[in-house]
C-alpha cells in the first residue's frame, strides 16, 4: 500500500466510524457504513493523482476490514 494510508475517524455528521483513505498526504476516500450498505465517498481536487490499482484495491480492501461488524465489536 505505498503512499497509502488508513485512518479510521470519528466524525460529526455520520453515526458510526469512517475509513479515512488518504494518498501523498491527500484524503481521497472515505469509506463508511450507511444502513449496513458499503458507501463509498470519493474526493478531488484540481490536481491529477495517479497510482497503482491494486494498491487503491488494498487500501479499500484494509478499509473494509477495519469497519467490518465484527472488527467493531472486538473494541
Amino acid at each position: 500500500m505505498k503512499n497509502f494510508e488508513v485512518i479510521i475517524a470519528d466524525v460529526p455528521d455520520r453515526e458510526g466510524l469512517v475509513a479515512e483513505i488518504w494518498y501523498k498526504g491527500l484524503m481521497i476516500t472515505e469509506l463508511n457504513y450507511d444502513d449496513d450498505h458499503l458507501q463509498l465517498d470519493l474526493y478531488t481536487s484540481n490536481n491529477k493523482i495517479s497510482f497503482a490499482y491494486i494498491d487503491f484495491l488494498q487500501a479499500l480492501e484494509s478499509a473494509k476490514e477495519k469497519l467490518s461488524p465484527s472488527t467493531r465489536e472486538s473494541r
